[in-house]
């Protein structure tokens, strides 16, 4: 595989620059989707996740819109709020949608998904349902939001408030999320144009679709209820021969890890099995092309097992917490022992102002400063990280856009790599 860099010198250092096979130089402005092809564009407001697709025929999805409402953190732990604190993070992503949708400012969201119920993942809805019409919403609660795991308090309160004013003015349709289907969230404006695209829906609540037809298997046992994070929502997106995963906040490390404050004992108390969502869900997944980590690349998460199958060639983390992407999950990421090749990584946010300090404080400088250096030397560590596939999807791009404003510029491209 021939992958070329295309940096913008002095932001995220200096490489030779040629002109790219598929790809728009550095320093325009993105151009928008064109037909046949697919773009995934990772929106990096410094509050959690948002992923906004648009699919070959020009149907649109988002997947979480982020924005931390929960108890305060110390400072500095977080990314600082992107482009600026001067919007919330729900209008900021309603502002890159209606850049970069087909129809522009009047496009409405065709699906709007949610993985599951943390602020990082569903904060951002009550904003983003003012300046967007949506015509569906899928998560793992509708319509009774009780079962496996009751979803109840403030951030439940703002939700529903967010989906019935939608409902009553744009009539919008919410459904639940079944895992083992692959006609839930099909293409709505021309689909026999593209029968090479698919989204299988792989887990939610617990459940993991075994494979067979639209067989699932609940994860956890009867007693016991998982927790929110287990009951993410999980979809394979394929194009052709192009595929990318998504997961939420799937754990995958049953005990946890060790840091430097995690006594060893917590660490390795025993753990319900269904802890370990990832290792199952590997099997009914298969090698992707693009993954986008679980749980932000968090240390329960992307076991090496996981990593084996999935083989991602690009791996994408929607950081905004200073233990995200901890020194295990990155040497897991970097391992050719665990799968061989070559591989990029990716992450939304970098070294903010602060992280350093908190790192060493997490890890220790023995881990901590080794890791940092590891950290500054990804693929990208910062900007709006846009996945561009091309019609038939045999080959994509990685854009890296500048987060400062609202210019979408292009600060880096990754060229040239081939789906499988």
């Amino acid at each position: 595989m021939n992958i070329r860099h295309f940096v913008l010198l002095g932001l995220l250092g200096a490489t030779s620059i040629s002109q790219p096979a598929i790809a728009q130089p550095v320093g325009e402005v993105l151009a928008r989707h064109s037909a046949g092809g697919l773009d995934i564009h990772h929106i990096n407001t410094g509050e959690g996740s948002a992923a906004f697709f648009v699919f070959p025929d020009g149907t649109t999805m988002l997947i979480d819109c982020g924005h931390l409402l929960d108890a305060p953190r110390p400072p500095k732990y977080k990314s600082p709020p992107l482009p600026d604190d001067s919007r919330p993070p729900g209008e900021w992503v309603s502002r890159y949608i209606q850049k970069y949708h087909p129809k522009g400012e009047e496009g409405s969201l065709d699906y709007v998904v949610f993985s599951h119920f943390h602020g990082d993942h569903i904060g951002g809805l009550p904003e983003l349902a003012k300046q967007v019409k949506i015509r569906h919403v899928l998560d793992r609660g509708w319509p009774d939001y009780q079962k496996p795991t009751p979803f109840t308090g403030e951030e439940a309160e703002r939700y529903h408030a967010a989906l019935k004013a939608q409902t009553a003015e744009h009539g919008t349709q919410v459904h639940r999320f079944k895992a083992g289907v692959d006609d839930q969230i099909v293409l709505l404006n021309e689909p026999s144009l593209y029968p090479e695209f698919k989204i299988q829906n792989l887990a939610a609540n617990g459940e993991i679709w075994t494979g067979s037809g639209t067989e699932v298997r609940q994860r956890s046992a009867a007693h016991e209820a998982p927790n929110e994070n287990a009951c993410s929502i999980a979809m394979r997106l394929t194009l052709g021969r192009f595929d990318y995963f998504s997961g939420g906040d799937l754990p995958g490390i049953p005990g946890g890890e060790i840091s430097n404050n995690m006594p060893l004992i917590k660490a390795r108390a025993k753990q319900p099995e269904w802890r370990d969502m990832e290792s199952p869900l590997a099997w009914v997944t298969g090698p992707v092309d693009v993954l986008l980590l679980n749980h932000h690349g968090g240390t329960d998460t992307t076991n090496a097992f996981f990593l084996s199958v999935l083989q991602p060639r690009v791996s994408i983390a929607q950081t905004w917490a200073s233990r995200q992407m901890p020194p295990q999950v990155l040497e897991r990421l970097r391992s050719e022992i665990i799968y061989p090749g070559p591989r990029d990584i990716f992450t939304t946010n970098g070294m903010w102002d602060g992280r350093k300090e908190h790192l060493i404080q997490e890890f220790g400088e023995e881990t901590a400063l080794p890791h940092i250096q590891n950290l500054q030397n990804i693929t990208a560590s910062q900007g709006h990280i846009v996945i561009r596939v091309a019609p038939g999807g045999d080959r994509y791009a990685v854009y890296v856009l500048d987060d400062s404003e609202e210019s979408f510029r292009i600060r880096a491209v990754h060229d040239g790599y081939e789906s499988r």
